[in-house]
């Protein structure tokens, strides 16, 4: 069946089944099976530790890759160089079968063959493809941030943009100043931490590229709380 309505994005299409999940007790569709629901749960579970494990590998490879790159061209300042630590990984749920798009495409198809089924609630499982105009110059980046490895890590939606321009203060009394581009959903901040014990705070702003561009409006100021190690 047409299947226009299930967002490619892999974090996308997981908000789809969480949003799906946390919904549809709320309905009753006489040619959805109860099995059924219970194997959506479970891929959405699934893939959501999918989704934060390999985050958080991709972001220990950042921080591997510089290790090697102060290994290789960094200065002997007389001690052993310090390795980052392994990635500690949650426990994953139970495993599921390939074919999630499938599996949610069909649940949606049985839906939508049940009795007293309307759009309206089809909008609000997410299993009806709405279609929005892309407005570049509407966009204001929504920016989550953690610390991996002691770095500041960034997750944004990236929608149809290029990318996003990133401005930095460090607080080093320039204030904000253009510090990188980042052009995947996530981004690490590799910078040199402060001294052992030292603690700063560093604060970004993120703006959407487009076409080369800077468009729309800029993300709420992030602040991030960095040691160093």
């Amino acid at each position: 069946m047409p299947n226009g309505f299930i967002k490619q994005p892999i974090e996308e299409f997981n908000n789809q089944q969480l949003n799906f999940c946390a919904k549809i007790g709320g309905y009753t569709f006489d040619k959805v099976e109860p099995g059924e629901i219970l194997k959506i749960k479970a891929d959405a579970k699934y893939l959501s530790w999918e989704i934060a494990t390999n985050s958080l590998y991709i972001s220990y490879t950042h921080s591997w890759t510089t290790f090697g790159v102060i290994l290789i061209q960094g200065p002997d300042g007389g001690i052993d160089g310090i390795a980052p630590p392994l990635p500690t990984v949650g426990v994953a749920p139970t495993a599921v079968h390939p074919g999630m798009r499938t599996r949610f495409s069909n649940i949606a198809a049985d839906c939508k063959r049940s009795t007293g089924y309307n759009k309206a609630m089809g909008i609000d499982l997410q299993i009806e493809e709405v279609v929005t105009v892309f407005v570049p110059a509407n966009g204001k980046p929504l920016v989550k941030h953690e610390l991996h490895v002691g770095h500041p890590f960034f997750r944004y939606t990236k929608d149809q943009y290029q990318g996003v321009q990133i401005y930095k203060n460090s607080n080093k009394g320039l204030g904000f100043v253009k510090f990188d581009k980042a052009v995947n959903a996530t981004y690490t901040d590799n910078s040199a931490l402060p001294a052992v014990g030292v603690a700063e705070v560093w604060q970004y702003k993120f703006v959407y590229l487009y076409q080369g561009v800077e468009v729309g409006n800029a993300s709420a100021i992030v602040e991030v709380l960095v040691t160093g190690m």
